[in-house]
């Protein structure tokens, strides 16, 4: 089974530490860098813990329900609605949850599906019965512009979940983009599987992965079934990154109801964990193609986001931003453990 491509490299400094009556400390940092992503990252010898949950009050007091165009008594006049040749109701709808398109769009196709009318939710409330329906209308959308046979290619869900991961509203939504060519960073995923699979007679990146991650069992939290969870080889956030796969799934109609039920209760695991261990916030992006790609696997990744106290100072500095490296004192391997038992409930 060819080799996956993960780096790794231990570099060393010193430094006369005040802490220890100015003692020479020695300082260890490992670099690693992923083949498959292009993610290059340094494990730094500390741990992030929050040990207080940050108060959302504030954020509260800055987005109040009378001001949130996503809320009932302004949704009807400042939502946008879809051309009638799309749909003629002018936007998605399962039970309380509606899709509609973006009024400042990051793409032609940019949408936004609100879960419910419920202004805010905390973490430990994001529930599968909760999620459902706002997934529902991403997957309603995308099957819609499918029957239109507008050709788009590839698709993704997408969530900024609270201000620290980018959120312009506290209300809950979803975000999805349906193209015809991938973004940047899928485009690396897409690249990767099929460079892999001419280097190794036609064999499966994800399907190889899942399988040599699990016999490793240093970074695999669980198999659920349809989908496999674990931690990231070189995480694209400071508090690590948790990635599901959707195994042999090669495309996003591929997916069942059975499917992305099994993925929201996976989603709902890892969100009492970040709940849990007091974070309050963080990103989620879910890759598919719209049609058959027998190199790529339906996926995605959770990035757990935070702001440093007490100044509020983001968890994204110069390194990320213009070096494209990422500083990570979470220990993948030790993030996995920490989640595992949340995969265990009955």
């Amino acid at each position: 089974m060819k080799d996956l491509g993960f780096k790794k490299e231990m570099t060393t400094g010193y430094y006369l530490d005040p802490f220890n009556d100015f003692q020479e400390k020695k300082i260890t940092i490992e670099s690693r860098y992923d083949d498959i992503t292009g993610v290059a990252c340094r494990i730094l010898p500390y741990r992030v813990r929050i040990t207080q949950k940050p108060d959302t009050d504030h954020y509260l007091e800055k987005s109040p329900e009378s001001l949130c165009p996503f809320c009932a008594d302004l949704f009807e006049k400042t939502t946008p609605r879809f051309i009638p040749s799309l749909i003629e109701e002018g936007n998605f709808r399962r039970g309380d949850a509606c899709l509609f398109p973006n009024a400042f769009p990051y793409d032609p196709n940019n949408n936004v599906a609100i879960f419910s009318s419920r202004h805010f939710v905390a973490m430990n409330e994001l529930t599968p019965e909760y999620m459902r329906d706002g997934f529902a209308v991403c997957r309603d959308y995308f099957h819609r512009v499918v029957e239109k046979n507008l050709g788009y290619k590839y698709c993704s869900i997408n969530w900024n979940y609270m201000p620290p991961a980018g959120g312009g509203l506290i209300h809950p939504h979803l975000q999805t983009i349906a193209g015809y060519r991938p973004t940047s960073f899928m485009q690396k995923l897409l690249s990767s599987a099929q460079n892999y699979a001419a280097a190794s007679n036609g064999d499966n990146l994800w399907s190889n992965l899942i399988a040599l991650e699990k016999k490793a069992d240093k970074r695999f939290i669980a198999d659920t079934g349809t989908v496999c969870w674990l931690t990231s080889f070189a995480p694209k956030g400071m508090a690590g990154e948790i990635d599901f796969i959707f195994r042999e799934k090669t495309s996003f109609f591929d997916l069942t109801e059975s499917n992305f039920n099994e993925f929201l209760t996976g989603l709902s695991r890892i969100f009492s964990y970040l709940y849990t261990n007091n974070f309050i916030s963080f990103n989620m992006s879910f890759y598919a193609t719209m049609t058959n790609n027998n190199y790529f696997y339906v996926q995605g990744k959770i990035v757990p986001r935070f702001a440093v106290h007490p100044l509020g100072t983001s968890d994204l500095n110069y390194f990320e931003k213009l070096h494209n490296e990422i500083i990570c004192p979470t220990v993948p391997e030790e993030l996995c453990r920490e989640i595992q038992p949340y995969f265990k409930v009955a």
